[in-house]
């Protein structure tokens, strides 16, 4: 009996006792502030003028510098020696007609001329031949002759003190109009171009 009692007491008691539920909120998010408006004034107090669209900044008066062009020397016989007055000098040590092979963009093939260039570089130090370029022309009128990649093997890299290395460049040149070929040679802006001319048989 007083198990029984004991039993409709708890069931009307609710059973154990349960945690209560929270009763407080979840914190709110935090919220950004507004930037900060930018300064209206010069730490001495002038106003900061307002920029100008499209307008770029002056940063200063521009000026030019005069370029003198690169003169050309009087063209030496083809078979002679071109001085650049630098201590490198360049010769031809070859002119052979071959068949120009076009592979590059722009190229005909045909009658060619592939020619060799020896250059001696008897200065103190060594030279950079990166900057090396020849030019051939033909006729009284100095058509320029076109290029072929294929057969080239142009004059590249540093040539150490008392050093020669050659170099080979194939040209466009009509059978016909080979007893005035001009080739000119020039590797830096600080020394004038060399030029060699005459008949090729």
């Amino acid at each position: 009996m007083i198990a029984a009692l004991a039993v409709v007491g708890w069931a009307l008691g609710g059973g154990a006792d349960e945690p209560a539920p929270s009763s407080s909120a979840p914190s709110a998010a935090p919220t950004a502030s507004a930037p900060a408006a930018p300064p209206t004034q010069m730490p001495d107090g002038a106003p900061i003028p307002s920029p100008s669209p499209g307008t770029p900044s002056t940063l200063g008066a521009g000026r030019t510098e005069p370029v003198e062009p690169v003169p050309t020397n009087p063209p030496v016989g083809l078979d002679e020696t071109a001085d650049f007055g630098t201590g490198l000098t360049v010769s031809l040590t070859e002119i052979v007609p071959v068949q120009g092979v076009a592979r590059a963009p722009g190229e005909i093939a045909g009658p060619a001329l592939a020619v060799t260039v020896e250059a001696t570089n008897s200065s103190a130090g060594a030279l950079s031949l990166d900057g090396v370029t020849v030019f051939v022309s033909y006729g009284q009128d100095r058509t320029p002759a076109t290029d072929f990649e294929q057969g080239s093997a142009p004059l590249r890299g540093d040539l150490a003190a008392g050093s020669s290395a050659t170099g080979t460049y194939v040209f466009a040149v009509p059978e016909d109009r080979r007893d005035d070929v001009r080739v000119e040679i020039s590797y830096t802006g600080a020394a004038p171009t060399v030029a060699f001319g005459g008949s090729v048989d």
